[in-house]
This record gives C-alpha cells, sequence and structure tokens, in this order.
C-alpha cells in the first residue's frame, strides 16, 4: 500500500503529536456507533433480494468476452459469487434491512463494464413479489483483471550450518500481482418505481512474493482466480456500506491526570473500567475552585464521558464549556467534531425509520 504524505500533512501530524505530549491526554476510549450511510433509502423499504444479473446473453457472446478480457467463465461466476455473498453478509451485519438472496442468475451486460438496459418494472415487481421483498438489489455486470509485474532483485533466504541458523541474500525474482474489480449495482424500489441507486464499484488490492527462480515466486504468488475472488468480497462489502448504516469503531481520547487536581486521574481510572457515570460525578464535583488548566481537562472529560454514555448534546456543552470557560484549544476542535455527530444522528435516525409499505406516500 503507498502512502503520500505532504508538508501540511506531516506538519499536522507533528503538531497533534507536540499537543498529544503537552497536555498529557494519552488515555482512550474506543465506542461502537452506527453510522448513517451515504444514500438514504426509503424507509419502505425494509426487506431486499439480491440478484445475480451477470448471465451472459449468450454462450458465444461469453466465449467473445472471454477472448477480449481473459478471463475464464468459471473464475468470473465464482468472483461474481464472491461478491453477492460478501454484500449479502455486509448487508447482514447492519440493523437496516433484510436480506434474501433469488435463486434466478438473469441476463445483463455484454461485457462487464457496461450497465445493461434497466430491468423492466414487471420483472423487478415479479422478483420482489416472489421473495415478500421490497426492493430488488441486483449486480449487473462484473469484470476482472490481474497484471503480474517482475523483476530481479536480492532477496533474504535462511541457511542452516549445523547448529546456526541465519539470514543471507541471493539473487532472485520479487513479482506482484495487481487485481482490479469493476462491479455495477442497482438497487429498485417497485412500490415508487424508482431506481434508488446506481453505481459501478471499483476495488483493487496487491500481493507479493519472491523467490530464488521467477517460477518459484509465480507459485507463491496468489492465483488470478483467488486474486478475483477476494477482491470481489471488497467491492460487495464496499457497497453494501453505501446504502446501509454501519457498525463503527471511534477512538476519542481525554486527559489521564493533572499535576494540581488529582480527581482527574481518579476520574479517568473509573473511566478505564467502564464506569464513566462515576467518572463524570466524580470529575463534576471537583470542578469547583480549580486552576484553569485543571478545570479545562475536568470539563473537556466530562464532555467525552456523555458522548460514550450517548448524550451527544451534553457532550457537546462541556466540551464547549472547556473551551469558552477555560481556553482548552482542543475542545473547540472536539466541539466541530460533536456537531458532526449531531447531524449524523439525525440522518441516521431518518434512515432507521420503519415506513408502512401500505400508507407511506
Amino acid at each position: 500500500m503507498n502512502f503520500t504524505f505532504s508538508f501540511k500533512t506531516i506538519h499536522s501530524l507533528l503538531f497533534s503529536a507536540f499537543l498529544l505530549l503537552v497536555c498529557g491526554c494519552s488515555k482512550n476510549v474506543t465506542m461502537t456507533r452506527l453510522v448513517p450511510a451515504p444514500v438514504t433509502v426509503p424507509s419502505h423499504i425494509q426487506k431486499i433480494v439480491l440478484v445475480d444479473r451477470t448471465k451472459p446473453q449468450s454462450e458465444g457472446l461469453a466465449i467473445l468476452e472471454g477472448i477480449i478480457t481473459g478471463e475464464l467463465p468459471f473464475e468470473v461466476r465464482n468472483a461474481v459469487q464472491a461478491t453477492l455473498s460478501s454484500l449479502q453478509m455486509s448487508l447482514n451485519s447492519s440493523p437496516r434491512f433484510q436480506i434474501v438472496r433469488a435463486n434466478e442468475r438473469l441476463p445483463g451486460g455484454i461485457f462487464g463494464q457496461m450497465f445493461p438496459n434497466p430491468l423492466d418494472w414487471y420483472t423487478v415487481e415479479q422478483l420482489a413479489n416472489r421473495y415478500d421483498a421490497d426492493a430488488v438489489l441486483t449486480l449487473e455486470n462484473f469484470s476482472s483483471d490481474f497484471i503480474i509485474t517482475d523483476q530481479q532483485r536480492l532477496i533474504k533466504k535462511t541457511v542452516t550450518e549445523g547448529k546456526t541458523t541465519r539470514q543471507i541474500e541471493v539473487q532472485g525474482w520479487y513479482v506482484e500481482g495487481v487485481a482490479n474489480v469493476s462491479a455495477g449495482f442497482r438497487l429498485y424500489d417497485p412500490k415508487d418505481r424508482n431506481m434508488v441507486d446506481q453505481q459501478r464499484f471499483e476495488k483493487k488490492n496487491l500481493w507479493s512474493a519472491e523467490g530464488e527462480t521467477k517460477a518459484q515466486a509465480l507459485a507463491l504468488l496468489i492465483t488470478k482466480a483467488d486474486a478475483a475472488r477476494a477482491v470481489g468480497e471488497m467491492a460487495g462489502a464496499g457497497y453494501a456500506t453505501k446504502i446501509a448504516p454501519m457498525y463503527a469503531q471511534i477512538n476519542r481520547g481525554f486527559f489521564p491526570k493533572s499535576k494540581t487536581d488529582p480527581a482527574v486521574s481518579k476520574g479517568a481510572r473509573l473511566a478505564e473500567v467502564d464506569q464513566w457515570e462515576q467518572a463524570i460525578e466524580t470529575w463534576k464535583a471537583a470542578l469547583p475552585g480549580f486552576d484553569e488548566k485543571s478545570g479545562g481537562m475536568l470539563a473537556y472529560n466530562i464532555g467525552v464521558g456523555y458522548e460514550v454514555l450517548g448524550s451527544l448534546d451534553l457532550a457537546k456543552e462541556w466540551a464547549g464549556r472547556a473551551y469558552t470557560d477555560f481556553g482548552i484549544k482542543k475542545a473547540r476542535n472536539y466541539v466541530r467534531t460533536l456537531n458532526g455527530l449531531i447531524n449524523q444522528q439525525i440522518l441516521l435516525e431518518r434512515q432507521m425509520q420503519k415506513g408502512n409499505k401500505l400508507e407511506e406516500n
């Protein structure tokens, strides 16, 4: 995996590390939160049927496509099944939808990266009725490729001489395989006769291997079929996060101690054993009469405590006090973060509403 850092990014990371050292904010709490999806699916859609629409229009076209793309039919079929299985499993991990898998495999586009014409609404309605579903989610096209590059270079080899084992460098081969997958999805709403979403989702991944000979290195490299399945699973899981709220982990730092106020560390110890209500009471009780810096730490920690307990408005109130009353600068950014979370919560509540199939307009 390649990472590119600008000077501004490096400066920001160094400054953040400096703040952690200066303020002593080294304790962290991990929270699991349900976060909204980028696409808001109508609330009357509660059950979705997944349909494979990648069946070739004819065997002749399938052969032609295989010649053009270099994909064998069984490789494509297995990768498609892996993509749909990953999509189904990921959607099932969200509390938003019920998911059922269709038995049918419908014909789709001629070539993997071209969307076919949308399904007609009669077919969509028939599929929805057959599986007692509110919407039809189709995988409409799928293509993959696997590019291998190689180079000669020094590699490490373990040798044993008597009871001694050591590593030496020898001339060998290094190979890389890059798999790319393009998967096109459509979500049909038969009630409103509307296509809720259409997107081609692309994923790639890199594998590498090395050996003393090129043949040895290639033998250790992942196969093209396995690579297509793996990246297909990534595409399926990735698309699921677009339409369904998903659980995510949020890490939040808080102050572990103060040189002038032992209540900061006392509350932090309570927080470490997940006694956040007691921690908040400890910090609140110690708040009056202490110096500005310790007061800011206490107010900031109270804000984090309320966030852990799910009270975002109270968390925002106390984070705001940490900045306005005590001058804790990082609390200002924390307030902005909480504003974003509050907006997300409003959207999430909308996405998690259960609509009435018969009455909803």
